[in-house]
């Protein structure tokens, strides 16, 4: 949403009493809009503790220094208040009507309404246009929580003097203007008094300047025949509110439309993972992903950074060479753990010490690189096509940069506001059941696998409390061997339901196994050498931290595998249960998300979400919540597919 619009947002939800909502839009406004005065003002209003509501006038003040309102209600504000310890016999409160209201709260709107015409712009030029209805997916509780530790990271405004630490886990420093006659003391139950900062004020992030470069190179594979391609590398800040120096090449190829006069607006094709390989996929997969939008259009992808072409590439080849010993029976299952906790922490130094900023490894960051992708090669507007995880980026880019995204389509989505790693047991059961439910309607698969549900989880309690050890040829490489439990017979039966040509298979391995016959099992050990294949593990890990892990508590994430039934599940890279996850990505050197970085997308821009109903990576829930909050969006979910119809 543009100024005018996320104001409004905001403005509407001061305006009915819901203050958290209003503080979290009206916080997301100034960091965009640093220099709008109406939004501080009225994140002022929001604002309940003194020093808060402080700050902002003083921002309203730096923007306009002539606005009466604000210096009204600072200089009410800058009146000496005695601190009063709290009490613990509380007096009754007096009936609402005899209640004192504070000064620099106004007795109803009027206030903020004289200000609000002062500085709005004239009627002609406000924008009419009816947005979206906002969902409310939470209650006030998470939302003031959220903006509270959301506030917390945000990099304070040198012009004021306002100092704060990046670390999420250390409190921050008082403002230099703020005097501890506006702290409260808390009388705790020993009578020893502790100092209470107050919560800091979210600042703009600060952006350098910059200018994108474009430099045409020639493509790494093979133009098919007939079409033209251009290739080359765009030239972006690796981290772009930081004044580091470091560039990032990030790889761009462009197949140009067959028509005489294509349309003015391309497909622009985002790779999932987190960490696939765009152009190569592109180039193997040319008659599926490419050639069907080449009679209209043009069409673009490009290897997000850390990944595929782009430089520079985030490989992890300790964490390669762990897993390939590991399945190959090399990894001694005592010191399995602390060997994956050895070559993931060496991964993540590793690239640290090649300079490499791995807090910049983000969806956000990405999606600003879709913005000057766009502008460097001369288009006003393109397509966003987005499968897997770069539904998400695709998502975020319609969020953060609208003005460049005309339409999306957006197959097997991953919503913004979704940890995934907390979705996972929601998300098997969704894939696990459609399975049941599609049997047990189905006459023939009913007859031959009788109550499926029962047999399926029977045997996975089974499998865990007694595993089996497995091993095939895997010629020329080696012998694979691995211990066959409850979670790798979950794994096959996961990975089954994901392309419709085993989705029929999946009841037949579960009675084999039942059975004693592995035979499925053991076909399924061949692709274990391969399954990293085509992604980068520096960037898959970066972002599953930063969105996802991080985006947690270490109780929430050492409950999931428990929600499962199952003591332990692998998440690969990542060893062990996903309790083991958080300190993981601790040693890495990630942080959690900022402010405002996983706020839902609420959009008109018009969108098509695909979904396939067996998914257990994406399943259709995600999709519909995300279409929920896309007011121009249209829901398809194929009833025989799973991961990602639009490539089968």
């Amino acid at each position: 949403m543009n100024e005018q619009d996320l104001f409004q947002t905001g403005y509407t939800a001061f305006k009915v009493g819901d203050k958290p909502r209003a503080s979290a839009i009206l916080a997301q406004l100034v960091q965009q809009y640093p220099r709008s005065e109406r939004g501080w003002f009225l994140l002022g209003m929001c604002m309940d503790a003194a020093d808060q509501r402080e700050y902002c006038f003083q921002r309203v003040l730096e923007i306009n220094p002539n606005n009466a309102d604000a210096q009204k209600h600072l200089a009410v504000l800058s009146t000496p208040r005695p601190v009063v310890p709290i009490q613990t016999v509380q007096t009754p409160k007096p009936p609402i009507h005899q209640q004192h209201v504070p000064a620099f709260l106004p007795e109803n709107e009027t206030d903020f309404e004289e200000f609000q015409e002062e500085t709005s712009p004239p009627a002609t030029q406000q924008n009419t246009k009816k947005q979206p209805p906002q969902k409310r997916k939470q209650n006030n509780t998470i939302i003031i929580v959220s903006v509270i530790l959301g506030i917390c990271l945000l990099i304070a405004s040198v012009a004021i003097a306002f100092s704060m630490l990046s670390n999420r886990s250390t409190a921050a420093p008082l403002p230099a203007n703020i005097s501890t006659a506006t702290m409260q003391i808390e009388i705790t139950p020993d009578a020893t008094s502790t100092l209470l900062p107050p919560t800091s004020l979210p600042t703009a992030l600060p952006t350098l300047a910059y200018e994108p470069r474009f430099e045409e190179t020639p493509c790494p594979f093979e133009a098919p025949r007939g079409v033209r391609v251009t290739c080359g590398f765009v030239t972006v800040p690796e981290n772009r509110s930081s004044n580091s120096g470091r560039v990032l090449r990030l790889a761009v190829a462009k197949f140009h439309s067959t028509s005489q006069s294509p349309a003015p607006d391309p497909v622009l094709f985002l790779q999932g993972g987190p960490g696939g390989e765009a152009i190569q996929l592109a180039a193997n997969g040319y008659s599926v992903f490419v050639e069907p939008f080449l009679g209209n259009r043009d069409y673009i992808t490009f290897d997000q950074r850390g990944t595929g072409y782009s430089e520079p590439l985030m490989n992890c080849d300790e964490l390669d060479k762990v897993h390939r010993q590991d399945i190959y029976g090399n990894v001694a299952l005592e010191t399995r753990e602390l060997v994956y906790q050895n070559a993931f922490f060496s991964c993540g130094g590793l690239l640290q010490t090649q300079g490499i900023d791995l807090t910049a490894y983000s969806t956000v960051e990405s999606a600003a690189d879709v913005r000057d992708i766009v502008r460097l090669l001369g288009y006003e507007k393109v397509n966003l096509y987005g499968v897997s995880y770069g539904t998400r980026l695709a998502l975020v880019t319609m969020r953060n940069h609208p003005e460049v995204v005309r339409s999306a389509i957006l197959d097997s989505v991953v919503p913004v506001e979704t940890n995934l790693v907390e979705d996972h047991p929601r998300s098997v059961n969704s894939a696990v059941s459609q399975m049941f439910v599609s049997c047990a309607v189905d006459p023939n698969c009913a007859r031959a696998y009788p109550d499926l549900a029962t047999v399926f989880w029977d045997v996975v309690k089974e499998l865990e409390a007694n595993p089996v050890t497995l091993s095939t040829s895997d010629y020329p490489m080696g012998t694979v061997t691995e211990t066959v439990d409850g979670v790798y017979l979950l794994s096959v039966i996961l990975g089954s339901l994901r392309s419709p040509e085993f989705i029929i298979t999946a009841p037949q391995t579960i009675y084999r196994v039942k059975d004693g016959d592995y035979s499925t099992l053991i076909a399924a050990q061949y692709s274990l050498p391969y399954e990293f294949d085509g992604i980068s593990p520096g960037l898959y890990i970066s972002t599953m931290c930063r969105e996802h892990v991080l985006d947690s508590t270490p109780e929430e994430l050492a409950l999931i595998s428990e929600q499962l039934g199952i003591e332990q599940f692998v998440f690969r890279p990542f060893y062990n249960d996903f309790g083991d996850m958080y300190s993981a990505c601790k040693t890495w050197g990630s942080a959690g998300p900022n402010f405002g970085e996983k706020d839902a997308v609420v959009s008109d821009i018009p969108s098509l979400v695909i979904e396939g109903s067996f998914d257990p990576a994406t399943p259709p829930f995600m999709g519909r919540q995300v279409s929920d909050t896309l007011a121009n969006s249209y829901y398809f979910e194929f009833s025989n597919m799973g991961h990602v119809p639009t490539g089968d």
